[in-house]
This record gives C-alpha cells, structure tokens and sequence, in this order.
C-alpha cells in the first residue's frame, strides 16, 4: 500500500503539465509555438494587444471610408439638387423673358418705340424697337440677388445704367459722344470690378486697366454696330454665351461663375431668337444690343480671369464681327470717312442687300459658328495646337466673307 502511494502518478503530472502549456487561438496567427506562461506571458498580452490594436485600426479605417463615401455621396447630391434647382430657376427665367416679350411687343407700340425704315434699314415695314429691355432686366435681377457673388455689386448697376441710355437713344437719341464717354465709364469701372489693380497702382497696371476699358467698350460697341439685320445679332450672342459655358463646363476648369453667367444669359436672351428671326417681329434696338454687347465683354474678361485657353475660346467665338466690324472701321477711316456715323458699309448688309434678306446671312452666320468656329474652340481646350493659331485660322472664313462683300456686293 505504501508502495502503491510512493509511486508516481502519471497521469496527473501529464494533466499538470498539460495545464502548464497555452495554446495559441487559431486567429493568432503571428505566434507561430506555444509558450510557458512563467516565461513568455508578458508577450503574449502584448501580441494579444497588437492583434487588439490593429483590429480596432482596421475598423477604424474602414468607418472612416465609410464616413468619406457617404460623404462624396452627400455631397454629389446636394451638388445634383443645387444644379437641378438652378436649372429649374433658368427655365422660369426663359419663361417669364418670352411672356416679358410678348407683352412688350402689345404695349411698345403706344410708348412710341417703333422703329421706321430709313436709308440704313434693311427692314422695310414699321417694327417694335427696345424689346432687349426684357431679357437685359432679367439679367439685372437675377445678378442683383447675389446669386454669383463676384458679380453682384456694381456689375447690375452697370448694365442697368447702359440699358436706360440705349431705351433714352431708342426714344429720343443721344448724341454719339455722350453715348461713348458713357461707354468708356463702364468699361473702367467694370475692369476695376473683375481685374483690379494691385493695391500699390504701377504704371503696367494702369495701362492695363485702361486698355481693357477700351477692349470693353470696342465691344459694347461693335455688337450695336452689328445689329442691323434680322436675328444676326442674338444667333451671334447665343453662340459665343453657349459654346464657351459649354467648353468651360466640360473643360478641366474651375469657371463655375463663368458657366453659370453663360447659361444665365443664354436663358434671358434665347426667347427673343423667336421674336428677332426673319422677318422680325421685334428690334431689340439700343436698350438692348448696348447692355448685351457689354455682357459680352464681361464673359471675355472673367475667362480670361479663369484661365489664358477661354479668353482664346472667346475671341474664337467672337472672331466674325470682330473682323465685320474692325476692317470696316479701318476702310472707312482710311477713306476719310466718319467711322461713328450710321451706314450701310458692313460686309453682312451687303450681303443682305445682295441676297434680298437677311436670312441667309444669319443662316450662314449660324453655319459659321457650328461648322468652324465652335471646333476650333473645343481644340484650343484640347491641348493639340497651340491656341494663339487656332485664333488666327478662326478669322480665315470671316475674312473671306468681308473680302468677297466688298468686291462683289
């Protein structure tokens, strides 16, 4: 019996050692060999912490991209509801700009705003003159509400103040040196607007700024200058306001002021294509063909402030009445004759003449714009040329067109 005591349990010296020994869990995969617990337990509650530390740092990575999905998704549509609104808020204006129009076209006529034939005209019946008043207000308006901040101060003023002296010029006339120094004001005023000066004034901002004036009013100017055939003027004005909202949108561009202001006048104006397309029913007349002309010069001025390839999309778009209108004025000074005196001298008025109206010219005008002119500009964003050429090749086919008006109409 005592012999039977005294001998050793085997059993219980493999269940203690047993016990003695820690098997890893299958999910601890960076210890490789069991351990003692006297000796390596300390390790194992830090390899246990690690495991713990990068479980917890995976969850967090994988919130934290859950968190930045749901957030683009947020944000994209806040993005899809603020353009649906904007979108819904043009078309109101495009509506209320056609209902304007028509009302217009009812009252004008018992204000006196009627514009007779004359020499100049190509017209030959009695037409509602002014009708730009109704898109120009809009554009005043909606610009007035803040709704693009960087355009909201002066700029309404501005075109406002333009489209009352063109309605006093459709009334009563003003004087052309009125009209130009007025021209000139507005266009100074809207460069320290949209480009101003450095604060400490050089004389290479000065001329800057003065040589923008001057841009500025050439081409409020010119646009009055080239509205003298039915629809010429407006398909002119939607061209040049679609096709550059279109490149700056789809450009890698941040110009959303830009685009917003090129959607915002293609909205106001677009209804008045209905009532200005041969046969006119309707002039817009200086109230309206001042203030556009003006707007034109500000969508050149804030592309070239987003960037140097809109302002060459720009002038691509505008090319055809920038030649009409510059080598016209250039024959007619060189002849000794008046170049602020109204005529009949205009490549597109000979045309029309020729042609017995003037919707092949704005037909051809519109063919331009599609054909040559909005393809170069989509090259010039493109990169592949070098956009100060596809500017000169834009002038070929308006140059052509002036040279062929002169020697044959």
């Amino acid at each position: 019996r005592r012999s039977l005591l005294r001998r050793p349990n085997h059993f219980s010296s493999f269940c203690g050692a047993l016990s003695s020994w820690h098997w890893p869990r299958m999910c601890d995969t960076n210890l490789a060999v069991p351990y003692r617990r006297p000796d390596f337990g300390l390790a194992s509650r830090e390899a246990r912490g690690h495991l713990m530390g990068r479980d917890v740092g995976g969850a967090l990575v994988r919130r934290d991209a859950a968190c930045d999905g749901l957030a683009t998704r947020t944000r994209s549509q806040r993005k899809r509801s603020e353009q649906g609104r904007a979108m819904n808020f043009l078309l109101l204006l495009a509506l209320i700009s056609a209902f304007g129009l028509w009302a217009y076209g009812r009252i004008a006529p018992h204000w006196g705003l009627v514009d007779r034939p004359n020499a100049r005209s190509l017209h030959e019946q009695p037409t509602v003159v002014g009708g730009g008043i109704v898109p120009v207000t809009l554009i005043v308006f909606y610009l007035a509400t803040a709704a693009l901040p960087e355009l909201s101060g002066s700029v309404p003023l501005l075109i406002g103040g333009l489209m009352l002296l063109g309605l006093a010029d459709d009334k009563w006339g003003v004087p052309s040196g009125i009209r130009l120094a007025c021209y000139l004001a507005a266009g100074l005023a809207l460069m320290l607007i949209v480009m101003p000066p450095e604060k400490a004034l050089s004389p290479t901002s000065l001329i800057i700024t003065l040589a923008g004036a001057i841009v500025v009013t050439w081409c409020t100017n010119l646009f009055n200058f080239m509205d003298g055939a039915d629809g010429l003027a407006i398909v002119q004005f939607l061209c040049v306001a679609v096709g550059l909202g279109l490149v700056s949108l789809f450009g890698a561009f941040e110009a959303h002021d830009l685009v917003m202001l090129c959607a915002l006048l293609f909205a106001c104006c677009f209804p008045f294509l209905w009532f200005n397309w041969p046969p006119a029913k309707m002039f817009m007349g200086d109230a309206g063909a001042i203030p556009l002309g003006f707007s034109l010069a500000l969508l050149g001025l804030c592309a070239f402030k987003s960037a140097s390839i809109l302002a060459c999309v720009w002038l691509i778009l505008m090319m055809p009445f920038l030649i009409d209108t510059g080598l016209t004025l250039c024959i007619r000074t060189l002849r000794g004759q008046a170049p602020h005196v109204a005529h009949r001298d205009h490549a597109y008025q000979r045309l029309a003449i020729k042609m017995g109206g003037a919707l092949p010219v704005t037909l051809g005008l519109l063919g331009l714009q599609v054909v040559w002119q909005f393809p170069l500009a989509v090259t010039a964003v493109s990169g592949q040329v070098f956009p100060p050429l596809l500017v000169v090749l834009s002038a070929i086919p308006s140059l052509f067109v002036v040279v062929y008006a002169r020697a044959r109409a």
